[in-house]
């Protein structure tokens, strides 16, 4: 007998995964963890998600269907179960979206730069490791790779199309698969200069 619960279940009971457990159930991300498994998924924090503009999320969450939210998610899933002892052994794996993740383990784990933080959190079906920013497969909307143009800049666009054709190969909004915040202003932009990339 196990008091572990599926990775729907023990991501849900995690407080700082609320937004990751409400997103995926919108969204629909849910059914992706809903097989036997097994499954590990990396999971950003409530605070990797704060880091996200609001013109980015909008974007996701007013989408028909959250087809790229979804899309999103589903980049933060590897089918089969490897712990943290482990992760940094292969340089890149297939995320469930048929995109790569890129691994290493120099001052930490890092999944495509972003760090992870608590690890192996088991469940029935797979296991968990939280990450401190949200990652981004390279398919997006116009609308979210102006955003990340403008962050070069410190200025978000005034017009953004609610509903832009998809633009392959563009990670948002830096120039790796990484999510991070967009200044809104020059004055917001120069602030931030002194800060480095992720990876």
């Amino acid at each position: 007998m196990t008091d572990r619960l599926n990775l729907i279940d023990t991501i849900a009971k995690q407080e700082k995964f609320s937004t990751f457990s409400k997103l995926i159930t919108s969204s629909g991300a849910n059914e992706v963890l809903s097989g036997p498994g097994a499954f590990t998924v990396f999971v950003p924090t409530n605070e990797a998600f704060s880091k996200i503009p609001t013109i980015i999320m909008s974007e996701l969450l007013n989408e028909p269907n959250q087809t790229q939210l979804k899309s999103l998610l589903s980049y933060h899933v590897l089918s089969g179960k490897v712990m943290a002892a482990n992760i940094g052994s292969t340089p890149t794996r297939e995320a469930f979206t048929g995109e790569e993740l890129r691994f290493a383990d120099m001052n930490g784990l890092k999944v495509n730069g972003a760090t992870v933080l608590a690890r192996n959190i088991e469940a029935t079906n797979g296991v968990v490791h939280a990450l401190d920013t949200v990652l981004a497969p390279s398919t997006t909307t116009k609308s979210v790779a102006a955003a990340a143009a403008a962050s070069t800049t410190g200025a978000v666009p005034a017009v953004v199309p609610s509903a832009a054709p998809s633009v392959t190969g563009t990670a948002i909004p830096t120039t790796d698969s990484v999510l991070a915040p967009v200044p809104t202003s020059p004055s917001a932009a120069a602030a931030r200069a002194d800060i480095k990339p992720i990876f």
